[in-house]
């Protein structure tokens, strides 16, 4: 069972989804192109082709979806990457005091916009990861983190591309203790494309300790939701 399983993930990875991708690559090129208005968890989200899509890439559907499982109500959560802001605006529909910020000024603007257009007041603003933040802490730090490794060519790439030694990720799991309350956690997600390792490393790297890890799939592909808290904190 153990060999076919192992047949079946290869067949997945190497044929499956590469045809897959082929088939829809067209598609989806042609929807971020242009500016619309998508659904995602019962909320209208506006998109710009300058940001982010929060529906046609599956993880921030699935990272939303596993957030407000938890109980937010009361606690302080930081969305870093907001984007266009659909999981800011799920965890504080949820109940979470919400600071959402990107380093994309564009997404900083239409996750403003798509707040007031769900009812939501939360704090929106422009950081580079957690530069406009100093001495801000929270309960929870979320992260649809960058995961492929090459460097970035302008606002919209950073959402894809942590550079060429996923830069970004070490930086962000650099700083995520300075910005934690006593007790508080850090999740993020990252598909099976990404080096998975090279990311936990740099979380235990700095002190903390993978919690949990859980599987969770979109066509084809596989993600990982990972959550980390630092020993004794």
């Amino acid at each position: 069972m153990v060999v076919v399983a192992r047949m079946l993930g290869t067949v997945r990875r190497k044929i499956a989804r590469p045809l897959l991708h082929r088939l829809r690559r067209p598609i989806v090129l042609r929807r971020i192109a242009r500016a619309s208005e998508v659904r995602l968890l019962g909320h209208r989200l506006r998109t710009d082709p300058d940001v982010f899509h929060p529906t046609c890439f599956s993880s921030s559907r699935l990272l939303a979806e596993h957030l407000v499982e938890r109980p937010l109500r009361g606690r302080r959560v930081l969305d870093m990457g907001t984007g266009a802001g659909p999981i800011a605006i799920a965890v504080a529909a949820a109940g979470a005091h919400v600071t959402a910020c990107d380093i994309n000024p564009r997404a900083v603007s239409l996750a403003r916009e798509n707040a007031a257009i769900n009812g939501m007041s939360h704090e929106v603003v422009e950081s580079d990861l957690f530069s406009a933040l100093p001495d801000r802490r929270f309960d929870i730090i979320c992260f649809n983190i960058p995961f492929y490794a090459r460097d970035p060519v302008g606002y919209f790439e950073t959402a894809f591309f942590a550079g060429r030694s996923l830069e970004t990720v070490r930086r962000f799991a650099s700083g995520c203790a300075a910005h934690l309350i006593p007790d508080g956690r850090v999740v993020v997600i990252f598909s099976e494309d990404c080096d998975s390792e090279a990311i936990v490393r740099f979380f235990t790297g700095t002190g903390f300790c993978l919690e949990s890890k859980h599987l969770t799939r979109s066509l084809l592909e596989h993600f990982q939701i990972a959550w980390f808290r630092r020993p004794g904190a």
